[in-house]
């Protein structure tokens, strides 16, 4: 029995409303690291993950979305991400170093930012099974003084 013409609208809706959240990424909680009081001079106010939920060995992408009260012309941004039930977390590390100005417009100004973080995270038959990984994003200003840092954790599928 053939749909009628007044149903296929109507079903292309329901199903894109279980496709299209999938195609288009998630948002993620997450936590600006540390204690709340302390000045950093860029804060999230976003994170979301495209692919939702990502594919071991597949590419993704963390898209940031932040506020920033300083400038800032250049510099390098870590990201590592582990699995979650990692302890101590330093193993099964995947660390990645961006340059700022790869990952958004530069220079940076006080105001809205977007940062657009690539990534892979590895096929490795120890951790392949893991369905979440936790992730850490950090710039510093010098050793000591962190520009930005936040944190989230996020589901894997299967390869």
């Amino acid at each position: 029995m053939a749909i009628s013409h007044a149903l296929q609208p109507l079903l292309l809706l329901l199903l894109s409303l279980f496709f299209l959240p999938a195609a288009l990424g998630a948002f993620v909680n997450f936590t600006n690291c540390g204690l709340s009081n302390i000045d950093r001079g860029i804060n999230a106010t976003s994170v979301r993950i495209n692919p939702y939920p990502l594919g071991i060995g597949e590419n993704a992408t963390f898209t940031i979305t932040a506020n920033s009260t300083i400038n800032i012309t250049a510099g390098n941004i870590e990201l590592d991400t582990y699995t979650s039930t990692t302890v101590p977390l330093v193993l099964h590390r995947v660390r990645k170093t961006y340059s700022l100005c790869n990952v958004t417009a530069c220079p940076v100004t006080p105001g809205l930012i977007v940062f657009n973080f690539p990534i892979v995270i590895p096929r490795n038959n120890r951790v392949t099974n893991q369905s979440e990984y936790f992730a850490i994003i950090r710039m510093y200003e010098n050793i000591i003084y962190q520009t930005m840092c936040f944190a989230f954790t996020y589901p894997t599928r299967k390869p």
